[in-house]
């Protein structure tokens, strides 16, 4: 039997590469050799249906853009703006790594968070249980994944790791079975530290027509990538699960063509997606097709069958496809006509961030210029920003312990014998707590005025020693009775208020 037809039955017997488990010995192939097709068997979409899910035909979509618009030949910007390439592993979560790749670039292109690495591991949980989306399979799809982005954000990389392998009965027994929970595709629950950390955003998505030039119009004028989930063909992606003879030099610059009509044959049988993020265009760059011989196609008259047209596309199958991409290793090039007949777009809007203004006087740049206090130019005309002006602290340095859930809390006073006009003020804090989230503190004014400097939250951290700037007071006299209220209002923490004083500009 020739190599490649007992490769491709033992792709299907045994490596199950369209559940997305190939084993460790192809995951090392995938990062060590990466085009060497013989042993190139990356994890797959296992039901394409799912990445199709919901979404309808171009047809039934509108046009984007400008009927009479003219986009250029070559567009490459969106690269520049891309997080780094990532794999996912012997897992079958494109659709994940496609969605997450998307968000950092939005993160990147908005400019507020230049450096965004976010988990695809919580993701997954999230699609999965927050949604409910296909809880009884791997894969997902861009809309699901969109929804739980929208509307129960996500943590961070380092909250919770990606784990490039699936849980097998060694991590709990149910994931031998062969109806196994939900919990088995997700890698188990998120970490208590994935459950308090901050969640991060877009504000709604949508399906986009996979034309190319609605898709163009989308990138020209949002600067915005789009995700394509696809009906998978093995030999046009040259993928060591096909029958038929595949290039590895097609494969070593990232080339994907329009499939031929025997790989789109042996491909049905057995029937795979895969889910990418589509960065630019060349409608220049031309490369011949392959029949399944793997030699280029001829039509009728003997003349080249050439696909000419090209999406640029990051892939998730790490920097060992595609190493001599021109754009980077782990980035591709896939014919138009394959993405527009065989593909569905999804798309995002751009997080939304409100610039926080400067507060002049607590020592930190809050509106991210650069500028600090009286630094900035919005400080200028700030009482602590003035020469003329007299700045004077008061301070309170007796140790209170604060009572566990106690409703009547603590008071600690400071009396300001000096008279004169507060133009500013800031209280400074140094506060030992186990729980800061349990607290909450207020200061109250010799006039009977109340200011709220910490409320409670949700917040795990422990701890609080900073400043915070007071504006309540501003236009007040100065000379009287300052008393700081600190109530803990949650069982088990304890802590101590060590210290705090008031810091007056006249």
């Amino acid at each position: 039997m020739h190599f490649r037809n007992r490769l491709y039955l033992f792709a299907l017997s045994s490596l199950l590469v369209l559940a997305g488990c190939a084993d460790d010995q192809t995951q090392q192939n995938n990062e060590t050799v990466g085009g060497e097709q013989d042993e190139y068997l990356p994890p797959l979409h296992e039901n394409p249906d799912e990445l199709f899910a919901d979404a309808p035909k171009n047809d039934a979509l509108p046009t984007e853009g400008k009927a009479d618009a003219v986009y250029p030949a070559q567009f490459t910007e969106l690269l520049e703006t891309q997080s780094p390439v990532k794999s996912q592993g012997r897992r079958g979560v494109c659709s994940i790594f496609s969605t997450v790749a998307l968000m950092e670039h939005l993160y990147i292109q908005e400019g507020t968070y230049l450096n965004p690495d976010f988990s695809e591991q919580y993701l997954q949980w999230s699609a999965k249980f927050e949604v409910g989306a296909f809880p009884n399979t791997s894969g997902s799809n861009a809309r699901s994944n969109l929804d739980a982005i929208v509307r129960y954000g996500i943590v961070e990389e380092d909250v919770w790791p990606y784990e490039s392998g699936g849980w097998t009965s060694s991590d709990d027994p149910a994931c031998g079975e062969e109806d196994k929970p939900t919990r088995c595709y997700t890698n188990g629950e998120p970490p208590a530290e994935a459950a308090d950390a901050e969640k991060w955003y877009l504000p709604r998505s949508r399906w986009i027509s996979t034309r190319p030039n609605d898709i163009k119009a989308h990138m020209h004028t949002k600067k915005s990538a789009v995700i394509v989930g696809l009906d998978f063909f093995y030999q046009a992606w040259g993928h060591g699960g096909s029958p038929l003879t595949t290039s590895k030099e097609y494969s070593r610059n990232g080339y994907v063509f329009y499939p031929n009509e025997v790989d789109k044959e042996k491909s049905l049988e057995n029937r795979a997606g895969h889910s990418i993020l589509l960065v630019g265009w060349d409608d220049n760059l031309e490369v011949p097709r392959l029949d399944e011989n793997g030699e280029p196609m001829v039509d009728d008259n003997g003349e080249p069958v050439v696909d000419k047209g090209f999406f640029i596309f990051k892939n998730s199958w790490g920097t060992g496809w595609a190493e001599e991409s021109p754009y980077g290793a782990g980035y591709g090039f896939i014919s138009m006509d394959y993405v527009e007949e065989y593909g569905r777009g999804r798309v995002a809007e751009a997080p939304e961030f409100e610039i926080p203004e400067e507060v002049c006087g607590d020592g930190l740049d809050n509106d991210g210029n650069g500028d600090v206090d009286c630094d900035d130019s919005v400080c200028s005309e700030h009482a602590t920003c003035q020469e003329t002006s007299d700045t004077q602290t008061y301070s309170n340095t007796e140790s209170v312990a604060i009572p566990d859930n106690d409703e009547n809390g603590i008071t600690s006073t400071i009396t300001i014998d000096d008279t004169g006009t507060i133009g500013a003020m800031s209280v400074n804090l140094d506060i030992t707590h186990s729980y800061i989230g349990d607290l909450s503190v207020m200061l109250e004014g010799p006039n009977g005025d109340l200011a709220v400097l910490l409320d409670s939250s949700e917040s795990s951290e422990d701890n609080f020693n900073g400043t915070i700037v007071v504006t309540e007071f501003e236009g007040v006299d100065a000379q009287g009775d300052w008393t700081l209220y600190v109530w803990d209002e949650a069982k088990y923490d304890e802590g101590t208020l060590n210290e705090w004083s008031l810091e007056v500009t006249y």
